[in-house]
């Protein structure tokens, strides 16, 4: 067995105990996994030697331990985006009861950086380190933008995409041809793409060479937020963005 099929199996546990809502016992990460519950056992044992798992002294079950949990709380440290975003994501969550998210793109999907939910009765969860589609979210268009028209197709394929919602656009063609529009407003949105009810915008953010960095975004639901729209969103968003944007240098 090479090194990085080891790393891999290893680093494959932590995020699905990272994602799992309860504790999970060897079998069960073997059988998820599709792993043999000895090779299971042996990474575990390194995991819970280094901290990075714990295990409930009862139920001999696994959970993620704090180091795991220490190295996120890093990335929110020194990362110089992540910490100035988090700054204005919190502002849209508390001023606006704004759920606020930032996002990058990784190969054929988004990732979340990092997530805060507003204090409202609908919250769309997400944890920083999880994917999502790129063709039906707010940030997920903004993130395409970047790309060529060519590079979109080569990316996406013709589709049909993912079809998360009745609404969702699942042909890659339209996705392109939203996405002029994308480069010149300067942010995306998306209406129950994604998830029925929900609104979502999104703007870019842009680092010191004036590259695509990531995406800021804000999701709301017209029903439990009627006070919000998109014409009184979509300009915190573009703030916000900008906000960040010149504080990691990108505006200039």
């Amino acid at each position: 067995m090479s090194g990085n099929q080891s790393l891999k199996r290893g680093l494959d546990i932590l995020e699905l105990l990272d994602k799992s809502p309860k504790p999970l016992g060897v079998r069960e990460i073997a059988r998820q996994l599709e792993l043999s519950p000895t090779i299971v056992q042996r990474h575990l044992t390194t995991l819970l030697a280094q901290c990075y798992v714990e295990q409930d002294s009862e139920t001999r079950r696994y959970h993620i331990g704090y180091r795991a949990m220490k190295l996120g709380n890093q990335l929110l440290r020194g990362d110089r985006l992540v910490a100035t975003a988090h700054t204005e994501l919190t502002r849209l969550a508390e001023q606006y009861n704004l759920s606020s998210y930032l996002g990058s793109r990784r190969g054929d999907r988004g990732l979340y950086l990092l997530s805060v939910q507003n204090s409202g009765p609908i919250n769309i969860q997400t944890t920083p380190g999880e994917l999502t589609y790129l063709h039906c979210t707010a940030m997920g268009k903004v993130l395409l933008s970047e790309l060529s028209d060519e590079e979109v197709f080569e990316l996406l394929g013709p589709g049909p995409l993912e079809q998360v919602t009745p609404r969702t656009i699942v042909h890659t063609s339209e996705i392109v041809a939203q996405l002029d529009e994308v480069r010149k407003r300067g942010y995306a949105s998306v209406n129950e793409e994604a998830i029925l009810g929900v609104i979502s915008i999104a703007a870019p953010i842009f680092d010191a060479s004036l590259k695509m960095k990531a995406a800021l975004s804000v999701a709301f639901s017209p029903i439990s937020s009627p006070e919000l729209s998109l014409d009184s969103v979509i300009p915190l968003v573009k703030e916000a963005a900008w906000n960040v944007s010149r504080k990691i240098g990108g505006v200039v």
